[in-house]
């Protein structure tokens, strides 16, 4: 599990870097900054999945199927990202707050796909 948590991490750098690249490419050609991140968010997370799919969790499991799934994790995630920034914020400083909420986006990322999206049936 340690190996795939790592895979699953630099699958994640590569995924936030190809997803930066875009979202600043098509604020350089004009488009705005909103419609962007929308736009680099949404091909990132679909790198995310292909990648994570393949490498990470070696998946044979019907794509569909686990392509929506995939797509609930993340934003289940980001939910707990959200609530977690909102509490940390109350007692902490802001840039450790956000550290602390991608932690927790990370792990909890993680946990529910290779338990609920990747889980082979055995």
């Amino acid at each position: 599990m340690l190996f795939q948590f790592i895979k699953y991490n630099l699958i994640g750098i590569i995924n936030t870097l190809i997803g930066v690249s875009i979202i600043l490419g098509l604020m350089y050609v004009g488009i705005s900054a909103t419609v962007s991140n929308m736009i680099g968010y949404a091909i990132g997370a679909e790198i995310s999945y292909v990648l994570n799919r393949k490498y990470t969790f070696k998946s044979s499991i019907n794509q569909q199927r686990t392509m929506i799934k995939f797509f609930m994790v993340l934003s289940i995630a980001y939910i707990l990202n959200f609530m977690t920034l909102q509490w940390l914020l109350t007692f902490m400083n802001p840039y450790i707050s956000q550290i602390g909420a991608a932690i927790v986006y990370t792990v909890s990322s993680f946990v529910m796909a290779r338990y609920f999206v990747f889980k082979e049936v055995r």
